[in-house]
């Protein structure tokens, strides 16, 4: 239940950044995020459930990692503070969607 869990955070995340201002298009990574925790919460043994949740957590490490990536090019520059608040949002995201892939990968490993 815990990675279900996981990915509902990861899903406010996102709508939260896109609220915020962040784009349209991360919308995505929010929608993925909640279907998967809906999927592991009512159908954990589907077949399509353990193709969605490594489709999800990929897709959410790229997301995060390339975010990551532009917050630290900041670092240096006269925007470290915009640095400082981009960068650790992301990085607990980013080791959060690396756990979750973890755990898709050797949920499949048992299947």
């Amino acid at each position: 239940m815990t990675p279900a869990i996981l990915f509902f955070v990861a899903a406010a995340f996102w709508a939260g950044v896109v609220i915020l201002g962040g784009g349209v298009y991360l919308t995505w990574a929010a929608v993925t995020s909640l279907l998967s925790g809906a999927f592991l919460v009512e159908l954990p043994s589907n077949r399509a459930t353990n193709p969605l949740v490594m489709a999800s957590g990929l897709f959410g490490i790229i997301l995060t990692v390339y975010q990551l990536y532009l917050g630290l090019t900041l670092f240096g520059t006269i925007l470290n503070t915009v640095a400082i608040y981009n960068t650790v949002p992301f990085a607990a995201v980013t080791v959060l969607y690396g756990y979750l892939l973890f755990f898709a990968r050797t949920a499949q490993d048992e299947g």
